[in-house]
């Protein structure tokens, strides 16, 4: 009877290192990046009566998912700033200049995630610190997950779309020039749109 009773009370100690417990202590899956199929695009009006486009290269992409999740629990990301293209050499080299980005001070910015949220089926907000210039803000924005599909490493390709928005001044992008009839050269509200690819090892998420 004794004998039962200590080997009753052994299991009870083992049992939860294999139980939920233990699971969710596992620790978190750093995804890779396919920065070749990942970008970062903005908009701001051009006079009031039309838009101009951009892409901005990303450099560094950390992607960091709870084992069997496709929502991160961490992202952060560096963009090359100073490699700007909107197709037109001069508005870029203005863009590059003191006025704007001032990129031979700061040829890049940041974002690190500070909380994400699951919203919904394939949604979840992001909040955390953007760094433009010499000025770090939290902004918050919803990112979508676009789908799921076999990658050819044998793990799983995920795509996100995501967008947000700012008011470049608080950034210190201050140009308020004015074109002749008096009409705001460049608009301050930027729509900043993300399309990111990541492959997680985990060949399971495919199906989730």
């Amino acid at each position: 009877m004794r004998t039962s009773l200590l080997a009753a009370a052994l299991t009870l100690l083992v049992l939860p290192a294999f139980g939920p417990a233990a699971r969710a202590a596992e620790p978190p899956v750093t995804w890779t990046p396919d920065l070749v199929h990942s970008r970062a695009e903005f908009t701001v009006s051009h006079m009031v009566v039309s838009k101009v486009w951009g892409h901005i290269p990303i450099l560094q992409l950390v992607f960091v998912a709870p084992k069997g999740s496709v929502v991160p629990e961490r992202l952060e990301a560096t963009l090359n700033v100073a490699h700007e293209d909107t197709d037109n050499h001069d508005r870029d080299a203005d863009l590059r200049s003191a006025a704007y980005f001032d990129t031979g001070k700061y040829p890049t910015l940041t974002f690190k995630s500070t909380k994400i949220v699951p919203t919904g089926k394939d949604e979840f907000t992001v909040t955390g610190d953007l760094t433009i210039k010499d000025v770090t803000k939290s902004v918050s924005f919803p990112v979508h997950i676009v789908g799921r599909i076999p990658d050819e490493g044998g793990g799983t390709r995920v795509g996100y779309n995501a967008e947000l928005k700012i008011d470049r001044r608080d950034f210190h992008l201050n140009d308020a020039r004015l074109t002749p009839v008096g009409v705001l050269l460049v608009g301050y509200d930027v729509a900043i749109q993300l399309t990111v690819e990541a492959v997680s090892p985990d060949a399971s998420l495919r199906s989730k």
